[in-house]
Parts: structure tokens; sequence; C-alpha cells
């Protein structure tokens, strides 16, 4: 045993000293260490005890825990001899105030000790040479995030000294403040009231705007919040998606933009949305069957490279993503529904989930979309902070009556799931050629035609 290994050891001696006997000890460590956190098996024991006696609303002292040790076949030299107690007499003594600090330097070296531990685990799976260096990469990452979890955060707290905090987020919301993601969309932001780490569903049926709701969602996040948005393009590769949002924002349609064929007055809001927009705060990640261990990685890697901090994040769309395969699939989806609720408390950002309806809704007279309507859905409902459905009447008008449909350029977009608020049906313009949504409503005298719309990039 090195001379830091003893100084370690004598910090658990001094901590279990306190400890004994002390009616209120337990409960000012029990959120910082658990039995685990020590280093040595005798003190491990000891804790457990002590924890499983306070738990039991017993009195914790030498007798009680020596006597719970011996009823466990503990009192021995393997785990803990019975003169040991004696010997731990003799460390230097700690005071009681000082006791909480002493246990924080018992989980430091707990968590010193087991990420050490799964490094070499990770080492030794990647000399193993059969494991794919994504996954063991992403396997030992999570385990470490995971071990500052209760390493000493106190969660509880009185509504007395909660009452504070809410009379200032209720004048900061008065006066107009408030940490809610807007998307641009100001009668949707009422209504959802995005927090970060949310879980937001965005589900509708093949050609509605899924993908360019949340692209318009991410731009204007990107552009008013702090950190960089990324979208997970799975579907399309990332130049259609650069095309789309190059159209949303200049007003170009998007046909134009592919064909190359922009008119002078074109070619100078093209020029200025390049100039305006190099330095937008969206990265633009295109994959294929793209998995959770790799969106992680991918994610880690942007939030180092572009300053550490995520805005939002969107992925296109679910029911494509890698390990979707086979008899498991309801379960995979669940899966990954609850990971990224998971990463989105990590990053600290809500992340835009796009996902399939069933076929269903197109059996139905009314086709607006319910949340039954969800493809595979498996605990996408429950998972779900928000879930947004879009429906747009004249999609269906189009389709069944071919040219003699009336568009007139209405989505509906339905939110069937807000588990902090209300829920409710917002109108927004959908802009088809420009591939986008806006809060303006579409500007037309005749409702057989694809209507003009109230503003452009200018």
């Amino acid at each position: 045993m090195n001379n830091e290994q003893q100084r370690y050891i004598q910090v658990e001696q001094s901590v279990l000293n306190q400890m004994l006997g002390k009616d209120t000890a337990f409960d000012v460590v029990s959120d910082i260490i658990v039995a685990e956190d020590f280093e040595a098996i005798r003190h491990q024991v000891m804790y457990q005890a002590i924890s499983d006696l306070a738990m039991a609303n017993k009195p914790y002292d030498e007798v009680m825990v020596t006597d719970l040790l011996e009823e466990r076949n503990q009192l021995n030299d393997k785990y803990c001899p019975a003169n040991y107690f004696a010997m731990m007499s003799l460390v230097p003594n700690i005071s009681f105030s000082s006791l909480r600090s002493h246990a924080q330097l018992v989980k430091r070296r707990s968590i010193r000790r087991q990420s050490i531990s799964q490094f070499k685990f990770g080492i030794q799976k990647l000399e193993d040479g059969d494991n794919q260096t994504i996954d063991v990469n992403n396997e030992v990452m999570s385990a470490i995030a995971n071990l500052e979890v209760g390493s000493g955060t106190n969660n509880h707290a009185r509504v007395g000294t909660l009452m504070g905090g809410m009379i200032e987020r209720i004048a900061a919301a008065k006066d107009g403040l408030n940490n809610f993601t807007s998307t641009g969309f100001s009668e949707f932001d009422n209504l959802a009231m995005i927090d970060a780490g949310n879980l937001v569903v965005v589900a509708a049926r093949p050609s509605m705007g899924k993908t360019a709701l949340v692209m318009n969602c991410l731009s204007h996040i990107a552009k008013y919040k702090e950190g960089e948005a990324v979208f997970f393009s799975v579907e399309m590769p990332s130049d259609q998606v650069m095309d789309r949002l190059a159209s949303a924002k200049t007003s170009i349609h998007l046909t134009s933009i592919r064909k190359g064929q922009l008119s002078t007055d074109e070619w100078a809001r093209m020029q200025r949305f390049i100039s305006d927009e190099e330095d937008m705060r969206l990265s633009i990640v295109e994959t294929k069957e793209i998995t959770i261990a790799e969106i992680r990685t991918q994610l880690n890697r942007i939030k180092r490279e572009t300053g550490g901090k995520l805005s939002a994040i969107g992925i296109d769309y679910l029911q494509i993503m890698g390990g979707l395969h086979g008899q498991y699939k309801i379960d995979n989806i669940s899966t990954i529904t609850r990971t990224l609720k998971t990463l989105g408390h990590e990053f600290d950002c809500p992340i835009f989930l796009l996902s399939q309806l069933s076929r269903e809704v197109e059996k139905r007279p009314n086709k607006r979309p319910i949340m039954s309507d969800l493809r595979d859905s498996g605990t996408i409902e429950q998972d779900a902070d928000l879930i947004v459905m879009i429906y747009r009447n004249d999609y269906y008008e189009q389709k069944e009556k071919g040219g003699s449909a009336k568009l007139d350029g209405m989505a509906e977009v339905i939110l069937t799931k807000n588990r902090n608020g209300p829920t409710g049906t917002v109108r927004l313009a959908f802009e088809g050629p420009y591939a986008r949504f806006s809060n303006n409503m579409p500007i037309t005298s005749d409702l057989d035609v694809i209507p003009d719309y109230a503003f452009g990039y200018s």
C-alpha cells in the first residue's frame, strides 16, 4: 500500500469513526456515498451495516454494528476483524462539522478508481479485436459520465425554500424573460413552452412538411439562442438539406435552386444569404442508419469544436435509424426514445425527433392525426414531453381532386401532448415552394391557384 492509498484509507476510517453512534451522521453523508465508494472491503461492509440500521430506524453504534456483522457472518478476517474497531480509534479524529467534507473526499477517490477501471475495461475490449471501436468508446464515455450521478448533489428542498425561485420565475416571465426555446412561431411557442431537455416528437404522414418544420425551428434557434444546433439527416443528403434551407431563407423556389435557374434578383438574394449566414450556428450531419452511440459521438465532437454548448438537436427520422430491424423493433424504438430523452438532459437542449405516422390515417374520412397513429409507437407517447402532428387539408384535396384542388396554403400544427402545458392547434402558412412554414397567412384572390406569400428574404 503506497502513501496516497494509506492516506485515503485513514480518511475512510475517520468517516466511519465519526458516524458510529451519532444519530444524525448517516443523514449528513447518505446523499454523497454508498458502501461501494469505500476502497477497503471491511469499510464497505461496515458502512452497509450502518446504512441498513439507519434505514430501519435503529441506532448504529459500535455494539449494534458489530452484532449485525456477526449475524451476517462478516465479523472475520475476510470481511471485518473483530478487533478492527479498536484499531480505527487510533486514526486522527475529525469533527462532526467536517464529516460531509471528508465523505466527499471518499466519493472523489471512488470516482477516480471507477474511472480507471472503466478505461482499463475499454482497453481490454479494444485489444480483444472483436468489438466496434465506436461502441466501446461510447460505452466507456457513458459509464464515466454516469459516475458523477449522486456524487454529492443535494436534490431535496422544502417548499418554503423553493418559493423564492418560483416568484423570481413568475416575475421574469411577466417581463418576457424565460428559458423557453423559441422556434420562431410565436403562437406555437406560447402553447408549447419548450424547455431545455424536452423530447419533442414531430410526426406526420409523408410530404406533410415535418422536415421543413424542424429545419425552420433549428435555423431560428441557431440564430437567436446561444450554442450550436445540430440536424441529423438520415433520410436525405446534406446538399438537399442545404438547398431547402437556402430556399426557406431566400424565398427562391426550391425547384429553381435545384435547376440553377435564378433570376438576377434571386442571385442577389442568394448572395446576401451566403454573406449573412456563412457563420450560422447550425451543423448538418449526413448519415445512414445512425445509432444512438454515433449520435452521442457526433454531439460530443461538435460540442467540443464549436464552443462547448448545444442549443437544439433534430433527428430525421426515428423509423429509419439503425438497429430497428427484426422482431424486436418496438422494444428498440422504446430504448431509443428513452435514451434520447436522457441525451436531451445531458446536453441541456431540446431534441426534435421526427416520426412517421401509420397508414391508418389514410383510411379515415377525417385524416387529422391522433396519438394512436404514431407508427411503431412503443413508448413514444410515454417518453415524449411534447408530440406535434402536422395536417394539411389541401394536400388531401389535391391528392383526391388533382388539378381542381383548392390550395389554401394552410397547415394545422396540432400539439397532441404537452407534459407541462396545454394542448391545442396552431395554424401556420405552409409555403411548399420554399420548403418552409411561416406565421404569415397566404395572400390570394383565387383559391384554385397556389397562393403568394406576404414576405421573403430582402
